[in-house]
């Protein structure tokens, strides 16, 4: 860009060089504009304005993780149609040359199937494996969504932070400048004026580190919502999140759900390993074909007058040896009884992150009951106080500079505390599944 910049510029200070002459300050000023609204109308703007319900919806279309547990529920769909794999179809021509008419000379077409019982079981299971995809899919969409608006109230949370500190820098810009005047004046000492440095410069450094911070969490949203661009939210305000918290019911919960369709998937497990017990039935039909031009023996291979014998062939697979299938039950019991226990196990931990996370909301909640209440009159007291005893000149600029730091300090945990309590109330949401 900046190579395409200066080609630009060379080239029309070039002509209005030789054309118009214009005075050099004008010349860059007018050519630099002409470069920039010529530079705007091709290049792109990845810079964009979002509502948390835009960044949701935007999400939802190019979320790669959502895209892969799409695919991975159309899959487990596709695979149900492997539950009716039949063996494949036997096709054998035999020939004895040592007779002719036999049913020993014939082509036969033969099929061995399994149970019936055992395909429903399979499609059972597989059909089974798809709910609990989908089941996973809503888990996997519920914590996406609790992510980006964790993520997104952060992200106005730290544009809140730099608005205070850069407001905060002014004052202290202010302040720095009208000490360095008055020590040059002999009317203030040097401690005076280095102090006010030191206090806008370790202003500066939390300020440069609050919009460090902004463009991390710039970035952290744009990836979670799977697109490529700086992402201003539309909330200009930092404002609570309307809650109530409520019980906290595990089997109403998108986890709950999956736990419950993996213990069916262990079920139709069971089922489909207990039809090993079943018997497999085959069926031939057999037409008779002799190859007359092969005779080694010089035997008569000719067919009978009466033509061709048909034949079929019907039988039943009794399985006489049972130790491999009780293995495979007992095996299919015991997945059974391993996701029960991890349904309990996980029942007994989201009870007791709720517990945490509700703890924290009322700790949270407290906290912004204070500064959205006494606190805040506190402060707004102490500025008001602060100026009428400055301007009457009952206190010194640093002491005025003192209280606005208070009011500021305020405001900043203000600030803190709206986006501990709004922080909770997503932790609560992601738990109860209420996002």
């Amino acid at each position: 860009m900046n190579t395409t910049y200066h080609t630009i510029y060379n080239n029309i200070k070039r002509f209005t060089t030789q054309h118009i002459s214009l005075p050099s300050p004008w010349e860059r000023g007018i050519v630099r504009t002409m470069c920039a609204l010529g530079l705007g109308l091709w290049l792109p703007s990845s810079a964009q304005t979002l509502s948390l319900p835009q960044c949701l919806a935007i999400a939802s279309e190019h979320n790669l993780t959502l895209k892969q547990t799409d695919l991975q529920v159309a899959r487990a769909r596709t695979l149900q149609g492997t539950a009716w794999d039949v063996d494949k179809t036997e096709l054998a021509l035999s020939q004895d040359p040592t007779s002719g008419g036999s049913p020993d000379n014939a082509l036969a077409v033969s099929q061995t199937i399994e149970f019936p019982t055992v395909y429903a079981a399979r499609h059972g299971q597989l059909k089974a494996e798809t709910k609990a995809e989908e089941s996973q899919r809503n888990v996997t969409a519920q914590q996406i969504r609790a992510d980006i608006t964790a993520a997104y109230y952060q992200l106005v949370y730290d544009r809140e932070r730099v608005h205070i500190l850069a407001s905060q820098d002014s004052l202290l810009a202010r302040y720095a400048d009208l000490a360095g005047k008055r020590y040059k004046a002999g009317e203030t000492r040097q401690l005076e004026v280095l102090t006010a440095t030191r206090l806008l410069r370790e202003n500066r450094m939390e300020l440069a580190a609050a919009e460090s911070d902004l463009k991390a969490g710039q970035h952290s949203l744009a990836a979670l919502i799977g697109i490529d661009a700086t992402i201003s939210p539309a909330d200009t305000r930092l404002t609570t999140l309307a809650y109530q918290p409520r019980e906290y019911v595990y089997a109403a919960t998108a986890e709950g759900e999956l736990a419950y369709n993996r213990l069916v998937v262990a079920d139709k497990a069971v089922k489909v390993a207990k039809n090993g017990y079943a018997p497999s039935l085959s069926v031939a039909l057999k037409n008779q074909l002799v190859i007359t031009g092969w005779d080694p023996y010089h035997e008569n291979r000719s067919r009978y007058s009466g033509g061709n014998f048909m034949g079929f062939e019907v039988g039943i697979g009794v399985p006489l040896f049972f130790g491999a299938t009780k293995a495979k039950v007992k095996a299919a019991q015991q997945d059974r009884e391993i996701a029960e226990l991890a349904m309990h196990q996980q029942q007994i931990a989201r009870q007791k992150d709720y517990d945490a996370a509700l703890s924290r909301y009322t700790a949270a909640f407290n906290r912004l009951q204070y500064y959205d209440g006494q606190g805040a009159a506190s402060a707004a007291e102490i500025v008001r106080l602060g100026t009428i005893e400055y301007e009457n000149g009952e206190i010194s600029y640093i002491e005025y500079v003192n209280a606005m730091q208070e009011f500021v300090d305020t405001r900043m945990k203000r600030a803190a505390a709206i986006s501990d309590y709004n922080q909770a109330v997503v932790a609560l949401q992601r738990i109860n599944g209420d996002i």
